[in-house]
């Protein structure tokens, strides 16, 4: 359909009805829209362009947009940043309102809870193309926030222990920013996070 080609591959229901908008009614060409696949609804208020009109969209940018703020972490970011060898299909972010999980015809996205102090530090805004960008956390951030929810890790063995089986790529190591490390165990004020940045500059430093 020629009125959803300038329609980007994300996009809202008021862009929708913008560009629908010579139909008399045209609530009822989206849902027609919707059965033939023409346009995917991820939630409520949200769509992608169908496979038909070769626009990808682009996940770490539909994160962003489910549910926020939000910035893309944990796993999800550590492959981003070709940290870890395993692939993740689940999306993972932080967020500052309470968790939620959203299944959608284009993906699963996990939103866990992040401290407002720590919510900012670390961050990153990547370019996706067609002047559309997307937050994501550092590879230091990523790993903050996967180990702040580690609270059985007692101790510098444990963490060390934890560390091996992450198996981060050593690059990551070798180019570790240890005052950013030092500032978000400031804004998440958590033990496990204490431990990671001790337990990297025993071995580290």
């Amino acid at each position: 359909m020629k009125k959803l080609i300038s329609l980007p591959a994300e996009f809202d229901y008021n862009l929708l009805l913008h560009a629908l908008r010579d139909y008399k009614k045209p609530r009822d060409k989206i849902r027609g829209l919707t059965r033939g696949k023409d346009i995917i609804r991820v939630k409520k208020g949200l769509y992608v362009l169908g496979k038909d009109y070769n626009k990808p969209y682009n996940k770490y940018v539909l994160s962003n947009l489910i549910y926020g703020p939000s910035y893309i972490t944990g796993q999800t970011a550590l492959e981003f940043w070709n940290m870890i060898p395993e692939r993740v299909e689940l999306i993972i972010s932080m967020t500052t309102k309470r968790k939620k999980k959203f299944e959608t015809p284009v993906g699963s996205f996990s939103y866990l809870y992040c401290p407002k102090p720590a919510f900012p530090i670390g961050i990153k805004l990547e370019n996706a193309g067609d002047e559309k960008n997307f937050l994501i956390a550092s590879s230091e951030k990523a790993l903050c926030d996967i180990v702040a929810m580690q609270t059985h890790i007692k101790s510098q063995k444990e963490m060390q222990e934890f560390l091996e089986l992450m198996r981060l790529n050593p690059g990551f190591y070798e180019n570790l920013n240890y005052s950013l490390l030092e500032e978000i165990e400031t804004g998440y004020h958590r033990q496990p996070l204490r431990l990671l940045v001790k337990s990297l500059k025993d071995s580290y430093v």
